[in-house]
């Protein structure tokens, strides 16, 4: 009888193994049919570029909306409901925004711009690990003015009315100044945007930062030394990559300072006759806890946005400061 049991259940397991069935995201609807989308806020004021800051206003919606999640290559690149075709069909474009100096009192309005930026995804494709670099357009909203500026150790309020969803929405944020490129035996900055190392050298670049500053996005770019004039406006990157990285999981305080680093020993581009562009961004307190932080998006100790009523809303309103380094590599002693 327990032979006969077992043979049973091996009979039942191949059956049910050897059926497929092609499931449709609308066979999930009473999972979430009645989700009510919300809005999602992201703004970021660009101390070292104040005309490239952005704020992007974006609905969320369940994927069962056929409106928006069609299941159609639009665009015929061989990719179903992808950013390009989705993200313009989720956007507020009416909503009324302004950011206000309140140092100042000075209120600058942003219009919506359809390209506004550009998201860069990555694909990955076919079996032997090949990524496909696409650049998407992107739209937001961009200061009405030229004359909007980003200033040092100054709060900023963000206000945005969607008409969409009769609702205001408020935050704020404070802006700290770029990192400082240091020698980290002697906490000195460099007097120079470029310094030489040699092949055998450290590879790693130390900053500091106001003790505020917890938290960086970093890119390196690497180039030929192809001419003189390469540690200036000559610099022509041929590959890039970027990180990010916080006071807790690098360096800590130091002598009243944040420090950070970035290594890239280990990297073919420390390689001699290579040279680096090394930009670190120093991302205000509001905007550093948004990115690092693994809570909800709309959760009150991640998000620094409020509704009219008090409630948080999903996103968060912050500021970066920029500043680059050149980094030349030469052959060992």
């Amino acid at each position: 009888m327990q032979m006969i049991k077992i043979l049973l259940i091996m009979l039942l397991s191949t059956i049910c193994l050897s059926c497929e069935r092609e499931l449709e995201v609308a066979d999930f609807k009473d999972d979430f049919g009645n989700y009510q989308p919300e809005l999602k806020v992201t703004g970021r004021l660009r101390q070292d570029n104040p005309a490239d800051s952005i704020i992007r206003i974006i609905r969320t919606e369940a994927i069962t909306d056929s409106d928006v999640f069609d299941g159609i290559d639009n665009d015929g690149d061989g990719r179903i409901d992808e950013h390009d075709e989705t993200l313009p069909l989720l956007q507020d474009t009416t909503a009324i925004v302004t950011v206000t100096n309140l140092n100042s009192g000075v209120e600058y309005e942003f219009q919506y711009v359809e390209l506004a930026d550009r998201i860069v995804i990555w694909y990955n494709e076919g079996f032997n690990g090949e990524h496909t670099r696409n650049e998407i357009p992107d739209g937001g909203y961009k200061p009405k003015s030229n004359r909007f500026q980003v200033e040092f150790y100054t709060p900023y309020r963000i206000k945005v009315y969607s008409k969409a969803f009769d609702k205001s929405i408020t935050g704020e944020t404070t802006v700290y100044p770029p990192v400082e490129f240091i020698n980290i035996d002697t906490l000195s900055t460099f007097d120079d945007d470029h310094i030489t190392l040699k092949r055998d050298d450290e590879k790693a670049i130390y900053w500091k930062s106001d003790l505020n500053v917890t938290s960086y996005f970093v890119t390196v770019e690497v180039s030929e030394r192809i001419r003189d004039d390469i540690l200036g406006s000559g610099f022509v990157p041929s590959t890039s990559y970027s990180s990010s990285s916080s006071r807790d999981n690098d360096l800590t305080e130091q002598h009243g300072v944040s420090i950070g680093k970035e290594n890239f020993f280990v990297r073919r581009e420390s390689n001699a006759g290579k040279v680096l562009r090394i930009t670190v961004e120093a991302l205000s307190p509001e905007y550093g806890s948004y990115i690092f932080s693994s809570l909800p998006l709309n959760d009150a100790r991640r998000s620094n946005l409020r509704d009219q009523d008090g409630k948080p809303v999903m996103g968060a309103f912050g500021a970066t400061a920029a500043k680059s380094i050149h980094v030349a590599i030469e052959e060992a002693r």
